[in-house]
């Protein structure tokens, strides 16, 4: 088969090398095999090993969706089937982890969450990397402007606009589109901060039966908003975290492990049905493939494996590096060879660099800025609610 800028095979090529790399780090560093190691007293141990696969996912979705920037100078998701497909259901198993986490916290509770401690915790979880990201991405903008300001009142705006944490999602800094730098993946972050903001409500609706019923007819009312479509995913989060609550073991994928093909099943069939990014069907299958995960398929181990667990702990930096790596990467390349004129195993070539750079960078974004804020977020837990993956992020 002959390779195109397309092709299926580099991002299998390219995992490989991938998980070679993260295999060696965790091996050498003893930091990383620590966390690895602690990582396998976790509940939902599956579902935490795959977080990091699904990250990387979307750097491969942004690796095809650079090289059509480079062609039409439009950024806009790629239309390539594959490469769509292991972007955008990284994203919806993603949400639906948020809503299955917490709504989870919230039954184990009866609607009596710490809501201080909630936002205490994402603050410290995503504020950090976040700030530092946007700072990058700032700079970067300003570059390319040639530091002049062209509104004061304009960049005020959009520096507020970060230090939101993605609640406000900009699409320009400086009057310099920042979705070429970033990959825009500032995006999801919007519904999870919003989903956050409305745990409150909920929780205290969701003290006695009447309030319980109200709290799901709330969240059902997101379905009549214009962005209906991704709100939709947290109510699949939801159902999943009720199915858990009454179903809370089943042990057939413990006992047979030739059932590890079943979520393998499902993702090829989301990939089958998909007709467009997000679909309802596309949710549905993925809700039984997120199941699987959570009732203890590790698709034949390999999400128990030590470099699983550590790309899952740097899915948050691989996530919100990822971009600003691919653009500084391929305009490094295009400055001294074109990128419409790189051939497709040559194009291939620089994102197995971009790949591997990204994950040696989250590395070490995560042991000096993500890593300090999450041991200030467990030295403050005194509950021992059996959701250990609640300060989990990406």
């Amino acid at each position: 088969m002959e390779l195109s800028y397309t092709s299926i095979i580099p991002y299998f090529v390219i995992m490989a090398f991938i998980v070679g790399l993260g295999a060696v780090l965790v091996k050498i560093i003893p930091f990383y095999r620590k966390i690895a190691k602690a990582e396998s007293a976790e509940r939902y141990e599956s579902l935490d090993g795959l977080r990091g696969f699904l990250a990387i996912g979307v750097f491969f979705q942004h690796a095809i969706q650079n090289h059509s920037f480079f062609q039409t100078g439009i950024w806009q998701i790629t239309d390539d089937r594959f490469y769509r497909f292991l972007g955008g259901e990284a994203v919806i198993l993603f949400f639906i982890t948020t809503s299955f986490l917490y709504w989870t916290k919230l039954i184990a509770n009866n609607g009596g969450a710490d809501m201080f401690r909630l936002y205490r915790s994402r603050l410290l979880r995503l504020a950090p990397l976040y700030i530092f990201a946007g700072f990058l991405v700032g700079i970067i903008a300003l570059y390319n402007t040639g530091f002049k300001i062209l509104s004061a009142g304009g960049l005020l705006r959009d520096i507020f606009y970060w230090f939101t944490l993605g609640l406000e999602t900009i699409k320009s800094f400086n009057g310099f589109e920042v979705a070429p730098i970033n990959a825009g993946i500032h995006w999801t972050l919007h519904y999870e901060w919003v989903f956050y903001l409305i745990l409150p409500l909920i929780a205290l609706l969701h003290r006695n039966k009447y309030g319980k019923i109200a709290s799901i007819l709330v969240l059902i009312g997101v379905l009549l908003l214009p962005d209906r479509g991704y709100w939709a995913i947290f109510l699949f989060g939801i159902m999943a975290a009720y199915i858990v609550h009454y179903h809370p073991a089943i042990p057939w994928f413990k006992k047979y492990s030739w059932l590890g093909v079943v979520p393998i099943l499902g993702l090829v069939a989301v990939y089958l049905i998909q007709y467009k990014p997000y679909s309802y069907s596309q949710y549905a299958v993925s809700l039984i493939v997120f199941l699987c995960f959570v009732y203890g398929n590790d698709l034949f181990g390999l999400l128990k494996m030590p470099v699983a667990k550590f790309l899952s702990t740097l899915s948050y930096s691989i996530y919100l590096l990822h971009g600003i790596v691919l653009y500084f990467v391929l305009r490094a390349m295009n400055a001294f060879y074109p990128i419409t004129s790189l051939s497709p195993l040559e194009y291939w070539t620089v994102i197995l660099f971009a790949g591997l750079l990204v994950v040696a960078i989250s590395s070490i974004s995560y042991r000096f800025i993500e890593h300090p804020f999450v041991q200030r977020i467990k030295s403050k837990k005194k509950d021992t609610m059996p959701v250990p993956v609640i300060d989990k992020v990406m």
